[in-house]
């Protein structure tokens, strides 16, 4: 049943008719390719997963429909490295200078946990795939270089140079930029043989009949040499690269952010050269705003920080998965939409770890609505809007036969949060949810699964974000009289000398009751008294739970001394 609704004519959502519109310009293909792509200079970010999301949800649809569909994310992996990551290792900056211009994939990794410093960020980002449910291929820019076929594509401009520069300025003059490609340009960039720098400070300085080889002088070092093209000994710079990718591999369809928009960018130019030289279509594009830091002890949020893969602004693609389900974080994309795919672009997002819980709770009140619509419980939405609920729950999802016909049971993240904050580990927590009744008796397997889930992810937030709001000694004094506040500091004198790996009930039920025959108070009126001491109201988790938290017993211990 869920197939056959994602496979109909959802045109409400922007990225069914980005896929009507790949079938209308590139009709009766044998396989259609959505084009993503990053480079490994750092931490690949959550903005970076706008293009390895949209891009594989594109693919989606055209199957849903019936055509078959190919994902690939090229990797810029052998671009040249330029700063170090302000997160790598002291003895690793002080090198920068010595690397600078040396391709990614050629320097070690500063951690030594991996290969080389580009497989450090793209490994992580690669088997976190299965987890978002993201069948994309992955190709390194060496495995893209030395394909026989990008080799041909190389040398042809390299001897066709002087019409792609009239292509490439005609466009640039368009756009009201002052700088030209002058007659000596080169669109290739020679590896220096002696100091094995890749960047735009090699200078390519002439070039063979056929294309092949090209003679350069480095800025780094002097040396004079020749690059053999078909051995790539060198790469040409985005603007050329990126446009023969989508020869090379006939793409279709790929997003990009909002700043490519700009008359005059690597798109408009690559553009131009697919339809005047190739004389085929460019990719259709969808283009998206981008993901905004906003740090998690800015409490009034007056700092708004681009994501950064080099300055590590931001979470990684694999670090989400420590905090939410995948699926969250597919919805905070594809829930965005606009009207116009070629004139706008995607709203940007204000991220911050704090949110995560809104973010997850956003997530499940489209579920329900999900549900309420596919069984007619909405009659009065409009055709737009019933599409784009159905099509952003359904592309959010990480596998579509796992979808129960019937909304499953969730725990709130809140609540996971509550029990998060009190279990011993994840068994205890369902333990907890099930005392609660927030874990049904009759729970699925699906369901216990899900909650499990959810504790890990409470957990780690918990752990990492979490900042209680303990009431303070006057808020204490306001709602108890003295009698109460000498047996609340009676307890907690006594309930701290017991080890924290030592606290029980049976242990601390004594100390009440102890305590009450001795003040004339009810076993009830003290525990009243824990519990707004601890947690600002008179009731919660059994005691000892509290007791067994470091933050509890450093809040309790502060307490004593000024009540």
């Amino acid at each position: 049943m869920i197939l056959k609704i994602a496979s109909g004519r959802l045109f409400g959502h922007f990225l069914y008719r980005a896929a009507d519109e790949v079938l209308k310009e590139f009709p009766d293909q044998s396989i259609y390719v959505a084009e993503a792509g990053f480079t490994p200079s750092g931490k690949i970010h959550l903005g970076n997963f706008n293009d390895l999301c949209i891009t594989y949800a594109l693919v989606k649809i055209l199957e849903f429909w019936g055509y078959k569909g190919r994902a690939i994310v090229a990797i810029d992996s052998r671009d040249p490295f330029r700063q170090a990551p302000i997160f790598a290792p002291e003895e690793f900056k002080k090198k920068e200078r010595e690397l600078r211009g040396i391709p990614f994939d050629e320097i070690e990794d500063p951690w030594g946990c991996h290969k080389n410093f580009a497989e450090h960020f793209i490994e992580p980002v690669i088997n976190s795939f299965s987890e978002y449910g993201l069948k994309i291929e992955a190709i390194r820019a060496h495995e893209i270089h030395t394909n026989p076929k990008y080799i041909e594509l190389v040398k042809d401009l390299l001897v066709n140079r002087e019409k792609v520069r009239r292509i490439f300025n005609k466009v640039r003059e368009k756009a009201g930029h002052r700088k030209r490609y002058d007659e000596n340009w080169i669109p290739y960039r020679p590896k220096c043989e002696h100091c094995g720098r890749m960047d735009e400070n090699v200078k390519a300085i002439e070039v063979s009949e056929d294309g092949q080889f090209v003679k350069y002088k480095c800025g780094y070092c002097g040396f004079e040499g020749v690059a053999d093209v078909t051995k790539a000994q060198g790469k040409p710079p985005f603007r050329i690269d990126w446009p023969i990718r989508w020869v090379l591999f006939n793409v279709h369809f790929e997003p990009m952010g909002k700043d490519l928009m700009a008359s005059g960018s690597s798109f408009d130019t690559g553009r131009a050269l697919l339809i005047e030289y190739y004389n085929r279509k460019p990719p259709i594009s969808v283009f998206y705003d981008f993901f905004y830091w906003i740090p998690p002890e800015d409490l009034d949020r007056k700092v708004k920080l681009k994501f950064s893969k080099r300055k590590g602004v931001g979470f990684g693609v694999d670090e989400w998965l420590q905090y939410a389900p995948p699926e969250v974080l597919k919805y905070l994309i594809i829930r965005r939409q606009i009207a116009d795919i070629h004139a706008e672009s995607l709203k940007h997002v204000d991220f911050c770890p704090l949110d995560i819980p809104s973010y997850v709770d956003a997530y499940d009140k489209h579920e329900e609505l999900f549900y309420n619509v596919i069984e007619g419980q909405t009659n009065r939405l409009a055709k737009p809007d019933i599409d784009r609920i159905i099509a952003t729950y359904i592309l959010s999802q990480v596998d579509l036969r796992s979808i129960p016909s019937k909304k499953p049971r969730r725990i709130p993240y809140g609540v996971a949060i509550e029990v998060a904050l009190w279990m011993e580990d994840i068994d205890d927590g369902l333990m907890m949810l099930r005392r609660m009744g927030k874990l049904p008796k009759n729970a699925t397997q699906l369901e216990i699964e899900d909650a499990r889930k959810r504790l890990y992810y409470a957990k780690n937030w918990v752990k990492e974000y979490y900042r209680p709001s303990l009431p303070s000694v006057d808020d204490i004094k306001k709602q108890l009289d003295e009698k109460r506040l000498l047996a609340l500091k009676a307890f907690i004198e006594r309930a701290l000398k017991i080890p924290r790996s030592e606290v029980d009930m049976n242990k601390l039920r004594p100390i009440v009751k102890e305590i009450a025959n001795e003040l004339g108070l009810k076993t009830k009126e003290i525990y009243e008294a824990i519990y707004l001491a601890a947690l600002g109201k008179i009731e919660g988790p059994p005691v000892a739970r509290l007791l067994k938290k470091d933050f509890m017993r450093r809040h309790l211990a502060m307490l004593v001394n000024e009540i």
